[in-house]
């Protein structure tokens, strides 16, 4: 509510933050008050490999982490269900998610990493603030620190699950697609790969968040 009151958030987001506040209680009831859907739980697929693709853009990938939370108590009582996909994908801030569960960290984990990094790095001030002032050299040095809080030494190969994260390579004309990934298409699951491509969690998640390589 800080930022209605100061007059930073537009007219329309308003009306829209209004609106959640207003079912916020029953979406709440959904999640947590209410009997978990009976399904087969520990179940894998037979064949093939079950992925999840998290889309990012700035806070909003704050969507992704209340869908799956939702989903994950709705479906099981519980925040395990991303445990149940064999291929996490992340794209953006999206990339954020998709590295923070691979690392281990809970739905709710999450969600607060997002909610912290909303004053850290999505700072206020206006469009011509962030071209002249010093806004953007200080969202540098949050968002740095940010990542080597979160994964001070994760590499790629360190991690059991299949990892894709995507960010464009610009030092080429035109730009090319670059991806991040711990897996060969050529060899299987878990085989030694050339070393360059071990990457380390933070610098995956920067370079796709910026969209450079």
């Amino acid at each position: 509510m800080d930022r209605v009151d100061s007059g930073t958030v537009c007219d329309k987001c308003v009306v829209k933050f209004n609106d959640f506040l207003e079912y916020a209680g029953t979406i709440y009831e959904e999640m947590c008050e209410q009997t978990p859907i009976n399904i087969v739980r520990g179940r894998k697929c037979a064949t093939g490999l079950l992925p999840i693709c998290m889309d990012g853009g700035g806070m909003r990938g704050l969507v992704s982490v209340v869908c799956l939370l939702f989903a994950s108590r709705r479906l099981l009582g519980d925040e395990t269900l991303v445990n149940y996909f064999d291929w996490l994908i992340g794209t953006s801030t999206g990339s954020m998610l998709a590295l923070s569960t691979a690392n281990g960290w809970t739905l709710s984990e999450c969600f607060f990493l997002y909610w912290d990094m909303k004053r850290q790095i999505f700072l206020e001030g206006s469009t011509m603030a962030r071209l002249l002032g010093d806004q953007v050299t200080t969202q540098t040095r949050n968002i740095e620190k940010v990542l080597s809080n979160c994964f001070p030494t994760q590499t790629f190969h360190k991690c059991e699950r299949r990892l894709t994260v995507p960010a464009l390579d610009i030092s080429m004309a035109p730009a090319r697609l670059h991806i991040f990934r711990n897996y060969s298409f050529t060899r299987p699951f878990g085989a030694p790969l050339d070393e360059e491509q071990d990457i380390m969690f933070k610098d995956a998640a920067r370079a796709s968040r910026q969209k450079i390589v």
